[in-house]
């Protein structure tokens, strides 16, 4: 299980997918097939990608518990 704390810190999600778009990065939100978030927006594609490496190291570590991930500022 997957919480994320957004960038903007208005949103708190429970998310299944998150994918770099851009230099954005997305979250498909749980219970909801067609409802995605904008979890941040960085300055860059690369920076966006190593966030979402971050993020995989946070599951990887907890794989049997519940992970909540607060979305850098940049």
């Amino acid at each position: 299980m997957l919480w994320i704390f957004t960038q903007n810190q208005q949103s708190f999600v429970h998310v299944h997918e998150v994918t770099v778009t851009g230099k954005k990065i997305e979250g498909m939100i749980e219970g909801s097939d067609s409802w995605i978030k904008t979890l941040g927006k960085y300055d860059s594609n690369d920076r966006a990608s190593e966030i979402l490496q971050d993020i995989v190291k946070a599951i990887e570590v907890n794989q049997d518990a519940t992970v909540t991930y607060r979305m850098p500022n940049q």
